[in-house]
């Protein structure tokens, strides 16, 4: 009886033994890392169905499964989920309050650019931040495309970010092969496939505030009255050069990258009917660049930290001249070991990275690139650090 008491009581205080080391950090790490796939997921599954584009009309979540073709048990929930999270807006239906709530859908409708549809009812919106884990309780419900939705995930929007997300979620399938990738090494990929498809996604980003951003910030540091001709270095989608040929209408602005990425700029080249800009054709790293240029412009250039070109880049300016470039310091990448992971899972066949994000082999750290402008004759006048984190350098040729 004694050694079977002792025996019960050494169980029970391992039993009642705490961790040393505060559980809390640990599951709410792993949790928060589960809420952001589930609700990664959830945004992928809206998108892939055409869950969006279907509620640019009100319907409810039964019609919508019907519609398209998914389990209508589910559905509700689905709903409910992409509604606490902001992507959709839901009216109670049943609440005949003198036609005024019927007129706040009819207001949100005719924003999104819709008239009446089916499933349509007299309803008023409810608040966003439903509680998930609760109980869905949306019989009657109405679901429509919230602001943000219809601003960025419907294709006929002009800031629609449905090529980025696309992007994104090839992203996440990257990392799906994570531990294949560990074992074998990062993934090699074509530079001209891979730029030609990421151009749209560089684009579309662009048009939300990066663009019209940094139009401003170059246009407030360089008197465009004198520039005559522009080179838009590693300028993908060129809107920065059409932005630019806008500033002065002598201005002739040229866009340089590779091939299959050219052929991109100039669908949208005649898609906002910029006649004063053309493309040019090639690989920095290896073909001539032009030359004459009163602005050289480079934004997150692949090129924009490797040594070897600036004698080219100086080449082709004019005296006088300008050479603006904008990257993302060092010191911001080093702060993301997860973004450095990221940036070197895959690779170019010709190319190696480095280990830094947005990096290569033969790159050098942005301040030390900066440092070298001036002994190929560029002489820094303005360093300007912006929200994003990146920095844009202002250089005129000596």
């Amino acid at each position: 009886m004694e050694n079977k008491a002792q025996n019960q009581t050494g169980t029970s205080i391992d039993l009642m033994q705490k961790p040393e080391v505060d559980a809390d950090r640990f599951f709410k790490l792993v949790d928060s890392s589960v809420r952001g796939l589930r609700e990664c997921r959830l945004i992928a599954a809206a998108f892939e169905l055409g869950v969006f584009e279907a509620l640019k009309v009100p319907l409810s979540a039964r019609v919508l499964a019907d519609k398209l073709g998914c389990d209508p048990v589910l559905m509700p929930h689905f709903c409910e989920a992409l509604h606490s999270l902001g992507f959709l807006d839901r009216f109670e239906e049943g609440a005949h309050e003198d036609g005024a709530h019927e007129e706040e859908i009819n207001a949100q409708m005719q924003e999104k650019g819709e008239g009446e549809s089916e499933g349509r009812s007299e309803g008023k919106p409810s608040d966003h931040g439903v509680n998930p884990d609760h109980e869905v309780k949306n019989h009657g419900a109405v679901y429509l495309v919230s602001e943000l939705s219809a601003t960025y995930l419907l294709e006929g929007s002009p800031f629609s970010q449905r090529h980025y997300l696309a992007e994104r979620l090839r992203n996440v399938e990257l990392w799906v092969r994570l531990p294949q990738i560990l074992k074998r090494g990062p993934e090699i990929v074509e530079k001209g496939p891979f730029f030609g498809e990421v151009v749209q996604c560089m684009a579309e980003n662009a048009r939300c505030g990066l663009l019209q951003e940094t139009v401003k910030v170059v246009r407030e540091n360089v008197d465009f009255t004198k520039v005559k001709k522009l080179l838009d270095l590693g300028g993908g989608h060129g809107l920065y050069a059409i932005a630019f040929a806008k500033l002065n209408e002598n201005l002739q602005a040229f866009v340089f990258d590779l091939p299959p990425v050219t052929q991109k700029a100039k669908d949208f080249i005649e898609k906002y009917g910029a006649s004063r800009v053309d493309i040019i054709p090639g690989d920095f790293f290896n073909d001539e660049i032009g030359s004459g240029y009163d602005v050289i412009f480079s934004s997150f250039n692949p090129g924009g930290k490797v040594p070897s070109l600036i004698p080219k880049i100086s080449k082709a300016l004019t005296p006088g001249g300008v050479f603006v470039t904008r990257q993302i310091p060092e010191e911001k990448m080093k702060s993301s070991p997860l973004l450095s992971l990221d940036w070197n899972l895959w690779t170019f066949e010709d190319v190696k990275k480095g280990g830094t994000g947005y990096s290569f082999e033969n790159s050098v750290p942005f301040s030390e690139y900066i440092e070298m402008l001036e002994s190929h004759g560029l002489e820094v006048f303005r360093v300007l650090d912006m929200k994003d984190g990146s920095r844009i350098v202002f250089a005129w040729k000596v």
